[in-house]
């Protein structure tokens, strides 16, 4: 009897675990999708602003509408922060915008950018991207210059 009651627990205990995951792979599925939605001329224009020569103000109020348009563009999948090359001369050569503190950093070559950025550094660097965006789960999404993310 002990034995058939324990089957038992352990079909539903099965059924509830494929609930659950079928269920994530529904979110799953649909934050990949909207990873894959191009980035707008807005988002592009305002990331390239960055490197204006901007005060800390002026950089804070960007940050700001960046933060807002990843928020509306993507139903609130906002990276923690974006990479991206800094075009403000030596000896700059990229630059990191926080969202979440809403800094900007500029890096020389010789800086070290704290993780989870670093892995988007050699990305950056590159030159092939607009911006990379960092995610808190050390997931990193290229941005091409015309918008498009590379997502696999």
């Amino acid at each position: 009897m002990r034995f058939r009651e324990r089957g038992r627990h352990s079909a539903a205990t099965s059924t509830q675990r494929t609930a659950q995951s079928s269920n994530t792979s529904a979110a799953q599925r649909l934050a990949i999708r909207e990873l894959r939605r191009p980035r707008g001329a807005v988002l592009l224009d305002a990331v390239r602003r960055l490197d204006a020569g901007l005060d800390e103000q002026a950089c804070r109020a960007l940050a700001e509408q960046i933060s807002a348009q990843y928020a509306k563009d993507f139903g609130g999948g906002v990276p923690i922060g974006l990479l991206a090359t800094c075009y403000l001369g030596a000896p700059y050569v990229d630059h990191r915008l926080n969202l979440i503190e809403l800094i900007v950093e500029h890096y020389t070559p010789g800086s070290a950018v704290p993780d989870p950025y670093a892995a988007a550094r050699p990305l950056v660097r590159s030159g092939a991207y607009a911006y990379v965006e960092v995610y808190s789960d050390g997931l990193i999404v290229p941005v091409l210059p015309d918008g498009s993310p590379v997502v696999g």
